[in-house]
């Protein structure tokens, strides 16, 4: 099918397109609200700023699409394939995205509020102050994605997969990241204050000038993670593992150390104010 047919098709009442292959058409700036792309090809297609609100895109291949500043709030993306896509300042707030396929996809500035990304594959994903607030990340896959600057509050990234991903500046207070894999993260300045990060992998990630004020850490893993100038103000840290991590001029004052591991931690200069380091675990002790 050509944009012609489909035009034509369109003009009479046409909604349900399921299934057609539209590959390489050019539908910048159309009205597109209540169509069904269900299993639709549209791989490579012009879909720059089109309005798409609350649309049945279910299973669609749009991939290396443009999308940019599309709107797609509401609209239904399970299983759709949008890998290579650009969505750069996409309004896909309250979008449905369950295992859709994202890797490499450009998100620049692109409102995801609310919407539920569950075991979406967003590998090498470009999310640079993008807006997740309130998103359901649980199994996400975001390893080596660039979230530089991108807001995450309340968000929730229950087991999801973070390795090599970069979270430089964003906002993740009060965000819950249990059992996630940071593994080789950075998130050098990012504000995790009263985030949940219970049992998360955080082994070699850089944590320096973070605010984990009022965290939840206990049982996490910071083998080897750097938290010089880190913000760890009442955190909780019990159980957790901080062998070989470098605490150098880090504020724990109030922190709860129930056990934690700090042995050949690096506390040089660190604030320990009311912590009780009788009921950690040191070398030598």
């Amino acid at each position: 099918m050509d944009s012609n047919e489909f035009w034509m098709r369109y003009t009479v009442g046409e909604r349900d397109f399921h299934g057609v292959d539209l590959s390489d058409v050019n539908l910048s700036g159309a009205n597109l609200a209540g169509v069904c792309w269900k299993r639709a090809r549209l791989d490579r297609a012009d879909l720059r700023e089109i309005q798409a609100l609350g649309s049945d895109w279910n299973g669609i291949s749009v991939s290396q699409a443009n999308l940019t500043g599309a709107c797609l709030s509401g609209a239904k993306l399970t299983g759709a394939d949008l890998s290579g896509a650009i969505l750069d300042h996409a309004d896909l707030s309250g979008a449905n995205l369950w295992r859709a396929n994202l890797k490499q996809a450009s998100l620049v500035n692109a409102n995801l509020g609310r919407s539920n990304l569950h075991a979406a594959h967003l590998q090498a994903a470009n999310l640079s102050e993008a807006y997740l607030n309130g998103a359901n990340c649980t199994d996400a896959n975001l390893t080596e994605a660039i979230l530089t600057g991108s807001s995450l509050c309340r968000a929730v990234l229950v087991n999801a997969k973070l390795g090599f991903a970069t979270l430089q500046g964003a906002n993740l207070e009060q965000a819950d990241l249990s059992n996630a894999n940071l593994t080789d993260a950075n998130l050098n300045r990012a504000n995790l204050i009263g985030a949940t990060l219970d049992r998360a992998t955080l082994q070699r990630v850089n944590l320096n000038g973070v605010n984990l004020t009022g965290a939840n850490l206990s049982h996490a893993n910071l083998m080897d993670a750097q938290l010089v100038l880190a913000c760890l103000r009442g955190a909780r840290l019990d159980w957790a593992e901080l062998t070989e991590a470098n605490l150098t001029e880090a504020d724990l004052s109030w922190a709860s150390v129930d056990n934690t591991n700090l042995s050949g931690a690096n506390l040089y200069n660190a604030t320990l104010k009311m912590v009780n380091l009788d009921v950690a675990i040191r070398a030598g002790s």
